[in-house]
């Protein structure tokens, strides 16, 4: 009888000390998860709440940019603008001048490449390029992107700065085409009327255009990313003025034309 009784009691701990252990496991687990969550969290779905995670996607995503070798002006800054809600950064980038409108006394260019992205893998889902008052997207742009360390190739326009995703040729679209004709032929007159009246500017092409489509200087947005301010806004224009200390255009802030519920 007593060993009965003893027998029970012993199978009643052990059932106690079976369902503490398997409680406290399963209590662990759980805040072992919350922790990686909110680690993993910092660079992925919670990206937003520190400064240094911003910059840290930045960095990651920020496109590899290429020129005209003889490009005539100087790029001013690259700043990453982050969306608020959308998981989708715009690199701003602002030149010295424009080839066309240095007559008209504006004093700065801005032209936009926005990048969008999953919260989670981290991998790029999406690049678009401002193009003269319209966005161009490639497949190729992105498949390229997502076998490059995540980071686009795009090519910005001799002197006007529009920004051509790689595999633009390719486009069905006709703009970029006629538009890149038009302005070639309007480089290459300002540049002899300049050359004629010996009108002191660095804005002279003198070369084919074939010449013209060669896009063979890089330039590694990241190192301008480093020396700038994150912005969060969907609004960013007047965060990025003071930023800049000038004015320029309004341009399209992003791809998209609906606003965030």
């Amino acid at each position: 009888m007593y060993c009965d009784s003893l027998i029970k009691f012993l199978r009643n701990k052990m059932r106690c000390l079976v369902f503490s252990v398997t409680l406290l496991m399963v209590t662990m687990t759980f805040f072992a998860c919350e922790t990686a969550g909110l680690k993993s969290g910092q660079l992925t779905i919670e990206h937003h709440d520190g400064i240094m995670n911003y910059y840290s996607l930045a960095l990651h995503f920020a496109p590899r940019l290429y020129l005209h070798e003889d490009e005539p002006f100087e790029i001013i800054a690259i700043i990453p603008v982050f969306h608020p809600v959308k998981p989708i950064i715009a690199y701003h980038i602002f030149l010295k001048d424009d080839a066309v409108f240095a007559w008209g006394g504006k004093e700065i260019d801005h032209e936009i490449i926005w990048i969008e992205y999953d919260p989670i893998t981290l991998k790029v889902s999406d690049v678009a390029t401002y193009w003269h008052r319209t966005v161009l997207r490639t497949d190729t742009c992105l498949m390229d992107a997502k076998a490059s360390q995540q980071r686009p190739k795009v090519f910005m326009q001799w002197g006007q700065h529009g920004i051509l995703p790689l595999g633009w040729e390719k486009l069905q679209t006709a703009r970029p085409f006629v538009e890149l004709l038009v302005h070639y032929n309007l480089v290459t007159e300002f540049s002899r009327i300049r050359t004629e009246k010996n009108i002191d500017s660095p804005v002279t092409f003198q070369g084919s255009y074939q010449e013209y489509l060669q896009f063979t200087r890089a330039v590694d947005a990241a190192t301008y990313v480093k020396n700038q301010r994150i912005i969060v806004a969907e609004y960013p224009t007047e965060e990025l003025k003071s930023q800049v200390k000038q004015t320029f255009p309004l341009k399209k802030e992003w791809p998209f034309w609906y606003p965030t519920d």
